[in-house]
């Protein structure tokens, strides 16, 4: 009888340690939303470090889609080239510990370049003389870390390096070849 109530004290003491364990419950089970500013370095840059915002929403786990740009014609109106992402991110080893969460990243999609005023639309393929815009296919690799400082809200760091094939970028900000490497590292809040 005894080592029966012992047996069972163990056993409530241990449901009740994990029971006081903390745990990120992000609102739907996953994160959902990231909005992470920072700085890119892309080929072709110049005029200084210029703002870097990157907006993710990850409509099912694993996957996300990301737009990131430094907010020509809206943030500030510096004539310097632009560079602006549209991805799919898909995360590929998922590691967590406690509080702290960490993934590797792969992405495609395309990015635009422009230099100067910002016109409607998307120009793929080669770039006619006087064109201030143009965008082809990209892929990217990164890191990605969450510290969960609220059950349901977390800081965010995103590391991520590639390369954009944009036959157009020769005209219009001046680089030697159409592929267009760049990296960012950006930090923000996410739930």
């Amino acid at each position: 009888m005894l080592i029966f109530l012992g047996v069972l004290s163990v056993s409530a003491l241990a449901e009740e340690s994990r029971s006081r364990a903390w745990a990120p419950r992000p609102l739907v089970g996953r994160p959902v939303f990231d909005l992470r500013a920072g700085v890119d370095v892309s080929a072709g840059q110049e005029g200084g470090v210029q703002p870097y915002l990157c907006g993710e929403v990850s409509p099912v786990r694993r996957v996300s889609l990301e737009g990131c740009g430094n907010g020509s014609g809206v943030l500030h109106q510096a004539d310097v080239p632009d560079m602006a992402h549209f991805r799919l991110r898909v995360s590929a080893l998922e590691r967590q510990l406690g509080r702290v969460e960490g993934a590797v990243v792969g992405a495609v999609g395309f990015a635009e370049v422009q230099h100067g005023q910002d016109a409607p639309g998307f120009r793929f393929g080669e770039a006619e003389t006087g064109q201030v815009e143009a965008a082809g296919p990209e892929v990217a690799v990164g890191v990605k870390g969450r510290y969960w400082m609220h059950p349901s809200a977390h800081l965010v760091v995103d590391a991520t390096v590639g390369a954009a094939h944009i036959p157009g970028a020769v005209e219009v900000i001046g680089v030697q070849r159409p592929t267009v490497a760049f990296g960012a590292v950006t930090v923000g809040l996410g739930f």
